[in-house]
């Protein structure tokens, strides 16, 4: 059974279930959004969605939650600065975990159970609990994500962790053009990341930029496959493991080139070995 938990609405940081859109589970701050489907959503599937915001416009991924009956399409056009133009389908989308083993990719389904950890302006932190579904049991994601950063961190464990020889499992990054996720693609191994800058879509929509970074303690052995769906994987075998996912948006005026946008996401990744502990 899934823990449902009120909602509590930060100035900054926010995260919780949103019972009103299925109980899918969202997390934000003042730069980026982002929603795990829950118990209930049609949407059968694990992957990670992104909200686009505009920084200066107030409003937040809960309210849109809250209020997508009334909000307008805020699929194709801003609803007070909130844009949920990502298209995630049944991939990986921003970050979220691939499984393979057995000679075939596995998906993990929808959460099963949540705990909201912290909730304040100066972050937001939560676990989510994934039901058994392979040999490694169920799979539990500790995220955290702070005040100003476009990138979350999540700590990926196992129930049965000895399991992981038989599998290779890591963050994705949807890379799929039918579902509009074509660019300028960076792929870093020493880094340990993967990073895109989306085509524009049109003058509303703009682009949208993602990027996948391992911790650097979990960047030896990484190894760079494709899935099902056509998500770049940052594979691994390894009983847990750190990474960090997030994105931009050209619309919001801070990041607008492809150029910006690696030498934002590099400045991260190298900050991590210089200050593992920021997070």
């Amino acid at each position: 059974m899934a823990s449902f938990l009120p909602l509590i609405l930060a100035t900054v940081c926010a995260c919780g279930v949103a019972p009103e859109r299925a109980n899918d589970f969202f997390w934000e701050n003042d730069k980026v959004g982002f929603r795990a489907y829950g118990p209930g959503d049609p949407h059968v599937w694990s992957g990670i969605d992104l909200f686009n915001k505009m920084t200066d416009a107030g409003a937040t991924c809960g309210e849109v939650l809250h209020n997508h009956d009334t909000c307008g399409n805020w699929h194709v056009k801003p609803w007070k600065g909130i844009l949920d133009n990502y298209t995630i389908g049944a991939s990986r989308g921003v970050g979220a975990v691939a499984l393979f083993g057995d000679g075939e990719w596995k998906t993990y389904p929808d959460w099963e159970r949540c705990e909201v950890v912290t909730n304040c302006d100066e972050r937001c932190a939560f676990k989510l609990v994934y039901p058994a579904f392979s040999a490694l049991g169920r799979m539990t994601y500790q995220i955290t994500l702070k005040k100003g950063s476009r990138f979350f961190r999540n700590e990926v464990s196992f129930e049965h962790p000895k399991r992981l020889r038989e599998f290779k499992v890591g963050p994705g990054l949807d890379l799929e053009p039918k579902r509009d996720h074509h660019g300028d693609v960076w792929e870093d191994v020493a880094l340990g990341l993967v990073a895109l800058f989306e085509d524009p879509k049109n003058e509303v929509e703009g682009s949208t930029m993602t990027a996948v970074i391992l911790d650097p303690s979990c960047r030896d052995g990484v190894e760079l496959l494709t899935d099902r769906q056509n998500c770049r994987v940052l594979a691994l075998r390894r009983p847990s493991f750190v990474y960090y996912a997030g994105g931009a948006w050209s619309k919001a005026g801070e990041i607008v080139s492809p150029e910006a946008w690696r030498k934002e996401v590099r400045a991260f990744a190298k900050g991590l070995e210089i200050a593992p502990c920021q997070f």
